[in-house]
């Protein structure tokens, strides 16, 4: 009885070795270009990139009048024009996807000799967190689990992954606003987003005429739906970048996570002291907990001009030129300890 299990297991493992084999060499390379390029593009570039820059929107966003259209990660690589630097790009994309394109990147096997990773504050709001599109971002990085690639393909058809439907995502979105507490070192009548919003949303500003001033109202909204969070560490997305700053400490490959700017004088003007006191109490979190060994924290929060934001009327991290330049000569400027015979003056 025992022999004719241990045999059925053999040919059972035989199938699946074989089948696999099959895979890898016909259909793989099309289904991971389908379902995460990103991976694909790190595995053909490792070999002769020098540093790579993990990047959403903020990176490649531009004003349509900008007369250099240029993405950040490609103006900071005028400064190093001896270095190759290589762009990883996805909308949307968080932490919890930037950790696995990390595990990528194998040094010594690899040149690689930095990461720059985006810091996005938003990326840790609720609404990030529970978004829509967080089944799409999953299910691209079904194709990359340890598992053999035929393995991985029977998981991705069977939608083995974090397949919320959106009506589920939602109701985490409302669950966080309603539920967890804002905390002042002043009194503030609001003890929650959701709190915040309403009152917010009770005709906060007004026209000439005395009737509300729904597009202003629904501005402030959104900031504070975007912005009044207080980060700690049972945040996923500080799981995530923990993760990260251990592999590269593992690795002894240096990091940069690339703080971006946000519009702190329509924070200010639209909302009040208190949501900048909230934003800028999270860049302190951030630059406390990872501003350390192998680790720098670029803080461009306060860097960009509100009237260089693309966006006038949301809540983005998109620039014209001017503010683009600014967050990469920052991230060059910080750079140039570790890269200081690449360094040029490009601005």
């Amino acid at each position: 009885m025992a022999r004719k299990i241990i045999l059925r297991v053999f040919a059972l493992l035989v199938i699946v070795v074989t089948l696999n084999f099959v895979y890898t060499f016909t259909f793989y390379q099309k289904d991971l270009r389908e379902k995460c390029a990103e991976v694909l593009k790190i595995r053909e570039t490792r070999a002769s990139t020098h540093i790579y820059y993990f990047g959403e929107s903020s990176n490649v966003t531009f004003r349509e009048t900008d007369s250099t259209k240029s993405s950040i990660s490609d103006l900071t690589a005028l400064f190093y024009p001896g270095l190759r630097l290589t762009n990883i790009n996805k909308y949307a994309t968080h932490a919890g996807i930037y950790k696995h394109w990390i595990e990528e990147i194998e040094p010594p096997r690899d040149k690689v000799s930095a990461v720059v990773i985006t810091l996005n504050l938003r990326s840790f709001d609720a609404a990030w967190i529970h978004s829509k599109l967080e089944t799409q971002l999953n299910e691209s990085m079904v194709m990359t689990r340890p598992y053999p690639n035929i393995v991985n393909r029977f998981f991705l058809s069977l939608q083995a992954f974090d397949n919320k439907t959106e009506n589920q995502r939602e109701e985490g979105m409302l669950e966080a606003w309603r539920t967890e507490e804002l905390v002042f070192p002043f009194p503030f009548p609001h003890k929650t987003v959701a709190a915040w919003d309403y009152a917010m949303a009770q005709g906060t500003y007004t026209k000439e005429d005395g009737s509300w001033d729904t597009d202003k109202i629904a501005l402030a909204c959104h900031y504070i739906k975007g912005f009044a969070f207080q980060l700690h560490e049972d945040n996923p997305r500080i799981r995530d970048f923990d993760a990260i700053r251990d592999y590269c400490e593992s690795k002894k490959m240096p990091l940069y996570l690339n703080l971006m700017a946000e519009n702190i004088s329509y924070a200010d003007s639209l909302v009040g002291r208190e949501l900048v006191f909230l934003m800028q109490q999270n860049r302190d979190f951030l630059v406390k907990r990872y501003h350390k060994g192998n680790t720098r924290v670029v803080d461009n929060l306060n860097v960009v001009d509100g009237i260089d934001f693309i966006d006038q009327n949301w809540t983005t991290e998109h620039y014209g030129y001017r503010g683009r330049m600014r967050i990469a000569k920052n991230l060059a400027d910080t750079m140039r300890m570790q890269f200081k015979n690449e360094y040029i003056k490009a601005y």
